[in-house]
Protein backbone atom coordinates (compact mmCIF):
# COMPACT_ATOMS: atom_id res chain seq x y z
CA UNK A 1 0.00 0.00 0.00
CA UNK A 2 2.92 2.53 1.00
CA UNK A 3 4.57 1.31 -2.12
CA UNK A 4 1.21 1.97 -4.32
CA UNK A 5 0.99 5.93 -2.57
CA UNK A 6 4.58 6.43 -3.35
CA UNK A 7 4.63 5.49 -6.73
CA UNK A 8 1.40 7.95 -7.59
CA UNK A 9 2.95 10.71 -5.85
CA UNK A 10 6.14 10.03 -8.13
CA UNK A 11 3.89 10.10 -10.66
CA UNK A 12 1.91 13.10 -9.96
CA UNK A 13 5.11 14.97 -9.49
CA UNK A 14 6.22 14.17 -13.10
CA UNK A 15 2.84 15.07 -14.42
CA UNK A 16 2.89 18.41 -12.69
CA UNK A 17 6.68 18.81 -14.01
CA UNK A 18 5.43 18.02 -17.65
CA UNK A 19 2.37 20.55 -17.59
CA UNK A 20 4.28 23.36 -15.99
CA UNK A 21 7.47 23.31 -19.30
CA UNK A 22 4.01 23.75 -21.81
CA UNK A 23 2.15 27.50 -21.15
CA UNK A 24 -1.50 26.91 -22.46
CA UNK A 25 -3.75 29.66 -23.05
CA UNK A 26 -8.07 29.98 -24.37
CA UNK A 27 -8.84 33.30 -25.29
CA UNK A 28 -11.78 34.87 -28.11
CA UNK A 29 -14.33 37.71 -29.18
CA UNK A 30 -17.83 37.24 -29.28
CA UNK A 31 -20.14 39.49 -31.43
CA UNK A 32 -23.23 40.30 -32.21
CA UNK A 33 -25.09 43.07 -34.57
CA UNK A 34 -28.29 44.30 -35.45
CA UNK A 35 -28.63 46.02 -38.90
CA UNK A 36 -30.95 47.06 -41.14
CA UNK A 37 -30.01 46.48 -44.42
CA UNK A 38 -31.61 47.56 -47.84
CA UNK A 39 -31.09 46.78 -51.28
CA UNK A 40 -31.39 50.08 -53.69
CA UNK A 41 -31.12 50.79 -57.54
CA UNK A 42 -32.88 47.62 -58.02
CA UNK A 43 -32.99 46.08 -61.71
CA UNK A 44 -36.25 45.69 -63.05
CA UNK A 45 -38.91 43.46 -61.94
CA UNK A 46 -36.90 43.08 -58.69
CA UNK A 47 -38.47 44.84 -55.53
CA UNK A 48 -37.14 47.07 -52.80
CA UNK A 49 -36.17 45.42 -49.86
CA UNK A 50 -34.98 45.54 -46.75
CA UNK A 51 -34.02 42.92 -44.61
CA UNK A 52 -33.68 43.66 -40.07
CA UNK A 53 -31.04 41.30 -39.01
CA UNK A 54 -29.46 39.95 -36.52
CA UNK A 55 -26.03 38.86 -37.43
CA UNK A 56 -22.67 38.05 -36.51
CA UNK A 57 -21.10 38.16 -40.00
CA UNK A 58 -17.24 38.98 -37.69
CA UNK A 59 -17.76 34.97 -36.75
CA UNK A 60 -16.79 34.89 -33.19
CA UNK A 61 -14.25 32.46 -32.16
CA UNK A 62 -12.14 31.21 -29.45
CA UNK A 63 -8.93 29.77 -29.65
CA UNK A 64 -6.24 27.42 -27.61
CA UNK A 65 -2.54 28.56 -28.14
CA UNK A 66 0.85 27.03 -26.44
CA UNK A 67 4.22 27.51 -26.16
CA UNK A 68 6.97 24.61 -24.47
CA UNK A 69 10.57 26.52 -24.27
CA UNK A 70 12.98 23.54 -25.85
CA UNK A 71 16.20 25.17 -24.70
CA UNK A 72 18.54 27.33 -26.30
CA UNK A 73 16.53 29.88 -27.17
CA UNK A 74 14.40 27.30 -29.68
CA UNK A 75 10.57 27.02 -28.71
CA UNK A 76 7.52 25.06 -29.94
CA UNK A 77 4.06 26.30 -30.31
CA UNK A 78 0.93 25.68 -31.44
CA UNK A 79 -2.23 27.74 -32.14
CA UNK A 80 -5.73 26.44 -32.68
CA UNK A 81 -8.78 28.61 -33.59
CA UNK A 82 -12.52 27.47 -33.59
CA UNK A 83 -14.82 29.51 -35.31
CA UNK A 84 -18.51 29.75 -34.58
CA UNK A 85 -22.18 32.18 -35.52
CA UNK A 86 -23.36 33.42 -32.12
CA UNK A 87 -26.57 34.47 -33.62
CA UNK A 88 -27.09 31.39 -36.36
CA UNK A 89 -26.18 27.33 -36.32
CA UNK A 90 -26.65 27.48 -40.09
CA UNK A 91 -24.93 29.99 -41.25
CA UNK A 92 -22.86 29.41 -44.77
CA UNK A 93 -19.44 31.07 -45.46
CA UNK A 94 -17.87 31.58 -42.24
CA UNK A 95 -15.43 28.74 -41.80
CA UNK A 96 -17.30 27.38 -38.52
CA UNK A 97 -15.90 24.50 -36.35
CA UNK A 98 -13.34 23.23 -35.00
CA UNK A 99 -10.47 24.25 -36.15
CA UNK A 100 -11.61 25.84 -39.03
CA UNK A 101 -9.94 29.16 -38.09
CA UNK A 102 -6.10 29.30 -38.52
CA UNK A 103 -4.69 26.19 -37.10
CA UNK A 104 -1.05 25.57 -37.17
CA UNK A 105 2.26 24.40 -35.12
CA UNK A 106 5.43 25.01 -35.46
CA UNK A 107 9.24 26.17 -34.27
CA UNK A 108 10.32 29.49 -33.10
CA UNK A 109 13.70 31.56 -32.52
CA UNK A 110 15.77 34.43 -32.89
CA UNK A 111 15.66 33.65 -36.30
CA UNK A 112 11.81 33.79 -36.36
CA UNK A 113 8.87 31.69 -36.92
CA UNK A 114 7.95 28.75 -39.09
CA UNK A 115 4.76 26.89 -38.86
CA UNK A 116 2.69 24.49 -40.81
CA UNK A 117 -1.05 24.44 -40.76
CA UNK A 118 -3.73 26.78 -42.22
CA UNK A 119 -2.89 29.91 -42.22
CA UNK A 120 -4.64 33.53 -43.53
CA UNK A 121 -2.24 35.64 -46.15
CA UNK A 122 -3.60 37.89 -48.08
CA UNK A 123 -6.80 37.60 -46.45
CA UNK A 124 -5.78 40.09 -43.98
CA UNK A 125 -3.14 41.98 -45.20
CA UNK A 126 -4.55 45.81 -44.82
CA UNK A 127 -7.99 44.92 -43.17
CA UNK A 128 -9.60 48.01 -41.86
CA UNK A 129 -9.20 46.58 -38.44
CA UNK A 130 -5.21 46.84 -38.54
CA UNK A 131 -5.30 50.59 -40.15
CA UNK A 132 -8.67 51.91 -37.53
CA UNK A 133 -7.40 50.49 -34.75
CA UNK A 134 -9.22 51.90 -31.34
CA UNK A 135 -9.16 50.49 -27.99
CA UNK A 136 -9.91 46.89 -27.97
CA UNK A 137 -11.76 45.32 -30.41
CA UNK A 138 -14.09 47.76 -32.77
CA UNK A 139 -17.75 46.79 -32.81
CA UNK A 140 -18.16 47.29 -36.50
CA UNK A 141 -20.19 44.23 -38.45
CA UNK A 142 -17.37 43.00 -40.82
CA UNK A 143 -19.84 43.41 -43.78
CA UNK A 144 -19.16 47.43 -43.60
CA UNK A 145 -15.58 46.74 -44.06
CA UNK A 146 -14.89 48.21 -47.55
CA UNK A 147 -11.66 46.40 -47.03
CA UNK A 148 -13.26 43.50 -48.77
CA UNK A 149 -14.13 45.40 -51.94
CA UNK A 150 -10.61 45.12 -52.41
CA UNK A 151 -10.86 41.25 -52.31
CA UNK A 152 -13.41 41.27 -55.34
CA UNK A 153 -13.09 41.48 -59.14
CA UNK A 154 -15.33 40.05 -61.21
CA UNK A 155 -16.41 37.97 -58.15
CA UNK A 156 -14.35 37.47 -55.09
CA UNK A 157 -10.92 36.72 -55.23
CA UNK A 158 -9.66 33.36 -53.65
CA UNK A 159 -7.98 34.20 -50.93
CA UNK A 160 -9.29 32.39 -47.82
CA UNK A 161 -6.92 31.19 -45.16
CA UNK A 162 -4.71 28.35 -46.85
CA UNK A 163 -4.47 25.43 -46.15
CA UNK A 164 -1.25 22.44 -45.91
CA UNK A 165 0.50 25.62 -45.55
CA UNK A 166 3.80 26.56 -44.59
CA UNK A 167 4.54 30.17 -43.17
CA UNK A 168 7.53 32.14 -41.93
CA UNK A 169 7.64 35.18 -40.26
CA UNK A 170 10.93 37.26 -39.73
CA UNK A 171 12.00 38.49 -36.12
CA UNK A 172 11.44 42.50 -36.65
CA UNK A 173 14.63 44.41 -37.47
CA UNK A 174 14.71 47.96 -36.48
CA UNK A 175 11.39 48.04 -37.43
CA UNK A 176 11.35 46.03 -40.68
CA UNK A 177 10.00 42.04 -41.34
CA UNK A 178 9.05 39.83 -44.06
CA UNK A 179 6.50 37.41 -44.17
CA UNK A 180 6.54 34.15 -46.10
CA UNK A 181 4.05 31.90 -47.19
CA UNK A 182 3.75 28.54 -49.74
CA UNK A 183 0.27 26.44 -50.13
CA UNK A 184 0.84 23.31 -51.92
CA UNK A 185 -2.78 23.05 -52.20
CA UNK A 186 -4.31 26.16 -53.19
CA UNK A 187 -7.92 24.75 -53.66
CA UNK A 188 -8.31 23.27 -50.23
CA UNK A 189 -8.35 19.75 -49.68
CA UNK A 190 -11.49 18.54 -52.32
CA UNK A 191 -8.81 16.56 -54.53
CA UNK A 192 -9.35 17.16 -58.06
CA UNK A 193 -10.85 15.44 -60.99
CA UNK A 194 -9.48 11.44 -62.25
CA UNK A 195 -6.57 12.62 -64.65
CA UNK A 196 -5.57 15.55 -63.52
CA UNK A 197 -2.30 16.16 -61.19
CA UNK A 198 -2.77 17.26 -57.36
CA UNK A 199 0.64 19.59 -57.42
CA UNK A 200 -0.10 21.59 -60.20
CA UNK A 201 -2.38 23.80 -57.81
CA UNK A 202 -0.03 26.66 -56.08
CA UNK A 203 0.04 29.73 -53.82
CA UNK A 204 3.18 32.02 -53.11
CA UNK A 205 2.45 34.61 -50.73
CA UNK A 206 5.26 37.29 -49.49
CA UNK A 207 4.59 40.82 -47.73
CA UNK A 208 7.15 42.91 -46.49
CA UNK A 209 6.40 46.09 -43.71
CA UNK A 210 8.24 49.06 -42.11
CA UNK A 211 6.55 49.55 -38.66
CA UNK A 212 7.72 51.69 -36.76
CA UNK A 213 6.67 55.26 -34.26
CA UNK A 214 4.06 56.92 -36.62
CA UNK A 215 4.40 55.29 -39.92
CA UNK A 216 3.53 51.98 -41.11
CA UNK A 217 3.84 50.97 -44.46
CA UNK A 218 3.28 47.38 -45.82
CA UNK A 219 4.08 45.73 -49.51
CA UNK A 220 1.93 42.47 -50.00
CA UNK A 221 2.09 39.63 -53.22
CA UNK A 222 0.23 36.63 -53.80
CA UNK A 223 0.61 34.29 -56.96
CA UNK A 224 -2.25 31.62 -57.26
CA UNK A 225 -2.48 28.93 -59.58
CA UNK A 226 -5.59 27.01 -59.14
CA UNK A 227 -5.60 23.35 -58.77
CA UNK A 228 -6.59 20.79 -61.52
CA UNK A 229 -5.66 23.53 -63.99
CA UNK A 230 -9.77 24.92 -63.99
CA UNK A 231 -11.15 27.51 -62.71
CA UNK A 232 -9.39 31.11 -62.22
CA UNK A 233 -5.79 32.06 -61.40
CA UNK A 234 -5.20 35.20 -59.76
CA UNK A 235 -2.24 37.79 -58.83
CA UNK A 236 -2.35 40.71 -56.35
CA UNK A 237 -0.10 43.20 -55.23
CA UNK A 238 -1.47 45.46 -52.27
CA UNK A 239 0.49 48.56 -50.81
CA UNK A 240 -1.16 49.62 -47.50
CA UNK A 241 -0.47 51.81 -44.22
CA UNK A 242 -0.98 54.76 -42.12
CA UNK A 243 0.38 57.89 -40.08
CA UNK A 244 -0.58 58.55 -36.54
CA UNK A 245 -0.97 62.37 -36.09
CA UNK A 246 -0.53 64.02 -33.09
CA UNK A 247 -4.56 63.84 -30.81
CA UNK A 248 -5.67 60.67 -32.28
CA UNK A 249 -6.00 61.01 -35.47
CA UNK A 250 -4.57 58.36 -38.23
CA UNK A 251 -4.72 58.55 -41.92
CA UNK A 252 -4.39 55.37 -44.03
CA UNK A 253 -4.19 54.30 -47.65
CA UNK A 254 -4.39 51.01 -49.41
CA UNK A 255 -3.83 50.38 -53.11
CA UNK A 256 -4.52 47.27 -54.53
CA UNK A 257 -4.01 45.38 -58.26
CA UNK A 258 -4.89 42.08 -58.92
CA UNK A 259 -5.40 40.25 -62.35
CA UNK A 260 -7.85 37.46 -62.45
CA UNK A 261 -7.52 34.36 -65.45
CA UNK A 262 -9.74 32.10 -66.12
CA UNK A 263 -8.39 28.81 -67.07
CA UNK A 264 -9.72 25.43 -68.69
CA UNK A 265 -7.08 22.53 -68.95
CA UNK A 266 -4.68 24.76 -67.99
CA UNK A 267 -5.09 27.61 -70.98
CA UNK A 268 -6.29 31.15 -70.57
CA UNK A 269 -9.57 31.46 -71.88
CA UNK A 270 -10.69 35.29 -70.13
CA UNK A 271 -8.36 37.76 -67.56
CA UNK A 272 -9.38 40.40 -66.36
CA UNK A 273 -7.31 43.65 -63.96
CA UNK A 274 -8.39 45.95 -62.22
CA UNK A 275 -7.51 48.76 -59.18
CA UNK A 276 -8.93 49.69 -56.38
CA UNK A 277 -7.88 51.74 -53.71
CA UNK A 278 -9.00 52.99 -49.92
CA UNK A 279 -8.55 55.91 -47.88
CA UNK A 280 -9.96 55.25 -44.28
CA UNK A 281 -9.38 57.72 -41.31
CA UNK A 282 -9.72 57.32 -37.35
CA UNK A 283 -10.03 59.59 -34.88
CA UNK A 284 -9.41 58.44 -31.01
CA UNK A 285 -10.15 60.65 -28.09
CA UNK A 286 -11.11 59.10 -24.84
CA UNK A 287 -12.76 55.85 -25.44
CA UNK A 288 -14.40 57.18 -28.23
CA UNK A 289 -13.25 56.67 -31.96
CA UNK A 290 -14.65 57.70 -34.91
CA UNK A 291 -14.30 55.62 -38.22
CA UNK A 292 -14.30 56.59 -41.24
CA UNK A 293 -13.70 54.90 -44.96
CA UNK A 294 -14.37 55.53 -48.51
CA UNK A 295 -13.46 52.42 -51.10
CA UNK A 296 -13.21 53.04 -55.09
CA UNK A 297 -12.91 49.81 -57.06
CA UNK A 298 -11.97 51.16 -60.64
CA UNK A 299 -13.65 48.99 -63.84
CA UNK A 300 -12.10 45.83 -65.20
CA UNK A 301 -9.92 46.05 -67.98
CA UNK A 302 -12.45 46.14 -71.08
CA UNK A 303 -15.84 46.35 -68.71
CA UNK A 304 -17.08 49.40 -68.91
CA UNK A 305 -18.81 50.72 -65.90
CA UNK A 306 -17.73 47.87 -63.81
CA UNK A 307 -16.58 49.27 -61.04
CA UNK A 308 -18.08 50.11 -57.86
CA UNK A 309 -17.76 52.71 -54.29
CA UNK A 310 -18.32 52.34 -50.08
CA UNK A 311 -18.01 54.72 -47.76
CA UNK A 312 -18.40 53.58 -44.28
CA UNK A 313 -18.80 55.91 -41.17
CA UNK A 314 -18.88 54.93 -37.48
CA UNK A 315 -18.85 55.61 -33.92
CA UNK A 316 -17.38 53.01 -31.58
CA UNK A 317 -16.97 53.56 -27.74
CA UNK A 318 -14.98 51.24 -25.40
CA UNK A 319 -16.94 50.24 -22.27
CA UNK A 320 -14.00 48.30 -21.22
CA UNK A 321 -10.70 47.11 -22.49
CA UNK A 322 -12.56 43.82 -23.67
CA UNK A 323 -15.99 45.18 -24.65
CA UNK A 324 -17.04 47.54 -27.51
CA UNK A 325 -20.13 48.89 -28.64
CA UNK A 326 -20.65 51.19 -31.79
CA UNK A 327 -23.11 52.36 -34.37
CA UNK A 328 -22.16 52.53 -37.87
CA UNK A 329 -23.67 53.28 -41.49
CA UNK A 330 -22.46 52.26 -44.83
CA UNK A 331 -23.47 52.28 -48.73
CA UNK A 332 -22.10 50.32 -51.14
CA UNK A 333 -22.91 51.58 -54.93
CA UNK A 334 -21.99 49.50 -57.92
CA UNK A 335 -22.06 50.90 -61.25
CA UNK A 336 -24.32 49.82 -64.01
CA UNK A 337 -22.08 46.99 -64.43
CA UNK A 338 -20.48 45.96 -61.14
CA UNK A 339 -21.23 43.31 -59.43
CA UNK A 340 -19.63 43.98 -56.05
CA UNK A 341 -20.88 42.67 -52.70
CA UNK A 342 -21.24 43.51 -49.01
CA UNK A 343 -18.42 40.94 -47.10
CA UNK A 344 -20.50 37.77 -47.44
CA UNK A 345 -24.46 39.07 -49.08
CA UNK A 346 -25.74 36.13 -50.36
CA UNK A 347 -25.49 33.88 -47.37
CA UNK A 348 -27.43 33.54 -44.13
CA UNK A 349 -24.48 35.40 -42.33
CA UNK A 350 -25.03 38.50 -43.63
CA UNK A 351 -28.06 39.31 -46.04
CA UNK A 352 -29.23 39.41 -49.68
CA UNK A 353 -26.66 39.75 -52.83
CA UNK A 354 -26.73 42.13 -54.99
CA UNK A 355 -26.92 42.18 -58.90
CA UNK A 356 -25.19 44.28 -61.42
CA UNK A 357 -25.68 48.27 -60.75
CA UNK A 358 -27.61 47.72 -57.46
CA UNK A 359 -26.66 49.38 -53.94
CA UNK A 360 -26.59 48.27 -50.60
CA UNK A 361 -27.13 50.42 -47.63
CA UNK A 362 -26.61 48.92 -44.03
CA UNK A 363 -27.55 50.53 -40.50
CA UNK A 364 -25.69 48.92 -37.93
CA UNK A 365 -25.46 48.49 -34.04
CA UNK A 366 -22.98 46.04 -33.00
CA UNK A 367 -21.16 44.75 -29.41
CA UNK A 368 -18.28 42.72 -29.47
CA UNK A 369 -16.36 41.38 -25.89
CA UNK A 370 -12.96 39.50 -26.04
CA UNK A 371 -11.56 37.45 -23.37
Amino acid sequence: MKKSLLALAVLGAFATGAQAQTNVSIGGVVQANWKSYSIGSQNAGRATQTEYRVDDDYTSRFWLTGTEALGGGLSALFYIENRLNTTDSSAVGVGNGLGNGDTFLGLKGSWGQVTVGKHSMMSTSGLITEILAAKGVTAMPTSMFGTYILNQNNGYLDITRRANSIYYKSPVMSGFNVNVGVSTNSAGNEGVAPGTMYNDGREWFLQGGYNNGPLSVNLAYRNNTVEGRTGTDDKQFRLYGFYKLPMGLKIGLQIDRSTRDTVAAGASTASYSRTAWQLPISYVFGNNAILFSYTKAGDRSGVANSGAKMWVLGWDYALSARTNVGVFYSKLSNDTAGTYQPFLAGTSATGSGLLAGESAQTFGLGLKHTF
